[in-house]
């Protein structure tokens, strides 16, 4: 018997016991967004949100239904009571005395009926409750938007995060390598005699920070990728996916005060707050028909019967008006507290218009400034790139030292870096101005 596994059947089991890696799920921007307006936690809840303020609504507008009930019970008395009232005539004579119904007495009286209250007005109440109960719906819907707003503006920050450190990332592995190549090229000057032992000293420490420095990188590109997935809604626990960049965003189009009407019409966080002051206005309304009168129809049928007896039954049909007339000044004190919620709604309003203008301002100038940094760093580079091209020319003749290769290094590295880093500024600029104009082009695949 064979004491040893061939290789064919070695590689059975590991496919057998070992199922296939997945491959990385590819997504752009657009799919990034449309996948986390459909999966994103946060935004489930603040759906659910509108349809809890729908059934408000449903609930507002019933309270203008009549209410029937139907009761029933058994009560034990001390003395017996009669199961009806006991009927006078309005003249009382020797013959009507005489044909007098007395009816049953019992200790214990069983009773079983239906009875109903119909509101027929409230002051205006009800419907203040009602148009309260569809503005606080509309104001959902408006929380809703400006959640998906704050999400995609999330979601662009990270995804075009991700796309510096990956780029941040090859130019570390860049400057890696040639670090690499000038500790050989040290160590190979060291053994001819041509170079001191400080250099490859001095480029084995540059080379391990160069190494440190990559793995920070890459740490922080992988922590950046678990927030994007988490943003997604992505429950996989390992996914991997990978990221496609998208075209570089356009130049504004609007003024700055264009840009600014345009928030002031469409911002969702904004027309949220118009809304709470129409809630704030209809309940002062509601408050104020307080003091107004309280009119309401009701009606009752009822049987009751004792032990042995029948039911004979009764009911009654009413209309009752009510009128506040003293309550310790407890009305006039809840419409002093709405007009006192009413004037800090105002003054968030207020507030948010100051800072729809300083966000629209900040996301201009961003943009120019980005813009203006991306140039620059883009002739920083090319300057970079050819001094450490020719610093290690130099150094290769004996023309340079050590300290000049790792220094142009290091210059080409910080070039990279700052042009990566206005690319995502420029980026993050745009994806500021369209949060802070209430844009929602990226919406319409979802909302289809």
């Amino acid at each position: 018997m064979r004491k040893g596994v061939s290789a064919a059947a070695a590689l059975c089991l590991l496919v057998f016991f070992c199922p296939p890696v997945a491959s990385p799920e590819m997504f752009d921007l657009e799919s990034v967004i449309i996948f986390a307006l459909k999966h994103n936690p946060s935004l489930r809840i603040a759906e659910k949100n509108v349809a809890i303020e729908r059934s408000g609504v449903e609930s507002a507008k019933a309270e203008r239904m009549p209410k029937v009930d139907f009761g029933s019970g058994a009560t034990r008395y001390r003395y017996p009571l009669p199961l009806t009232p006991i009927f006078l005539p309005s003249t009382l004579s020797f013959s009507t005395l005489a044909n007098l119904q007395i009816p049953d007495f019992e200790r214990t009286i069983y009773d079983a009926g239906a009875s109903f209250r119909l509101p027929l007005y409230r002051g205006g109440r009800i419907a203040g409750n009602i148009r309260i109960a569809e503005t606080r719906e509309a104001l959902a819907k408006e929380n809703y938007r400006a959640s998906q707003q704050d999400l995609v503006f999330n979601l662009t920050s990270v995804f075009h995060k991700i796309l510096q450190l990956q780029r941040l990332l090859a130019a570390n592995e860049a400057s890696v390598k040639q670090l690499e190549d000038h500790r050989r090229n040290a160590e190979l000057f060291l053994k001819a005699g041509t170079a001191p032992r400080l250099d490859v000293l001095k480029a084995e420490v540059d080379l391990a920070h160069g190494r440190d420095n990559l793995l920070l990188v890459r740490n922080n590109l992988e922590s950046t990728l678990e927030l994007l997935k988490d943003l997604m809604g992505i429950e996989e626990a390992g996914a991997a996916i990978t990221i496609t960049a998208p075209p570089a965003s356009e130049a504004a189009l609007q003024s700055r005060e264009e840009d600014i009407r345009t928030a002031l019409s469409r911002r969702p966080d904004y027309l949220a707050i118009s809304k709470k002051k129409a809630i704030q206005e209809d309940r002062i309304r509601v408050a104020w028909g307080k003091w107004l009168p309280d009119i309401y129809g009701s009606g009752q049928y009822i049987k009751k019967g004792g032990d042995g007896t029948s039911f004979p039954e009764d009911w009654f049909l009413g209309l009752r008006l009510t009128i506040p007339v003293f309550d310790g000044g407890l009305i006039r004190q809840e419409v002093d507290r709405e007009k006192a919620e009413l004037e800090k709604v105002r003054q968030e309003e207020r507030a948010m218009r100051l800072s729809i203008f300083r966000e629209v301002k900040d996301a201009h100038l961003g943009i120019a400034n980005a813009s203006d940094r991306i140039g620059v760093a883009e002739k920083a580079i090319e300057s970079a790139r050819e001094t450490a091209r020719v610093e290690r020319l130099k150094y290769e003749t004996g023309a340079a030292t050590g300290t000049d290769v790792i220094d142009s290094q290091a210059a080409l590295l910080r070039s990279e870096a700052d042009y990566y880093q206005a690319l995502y500024d420029r980026e993050i600029a745009f994806a500021a101005r369209r949060k802070a104009t209430g844009e929602s082009e990226w919406a319409k695949e979802v909302l289809r």
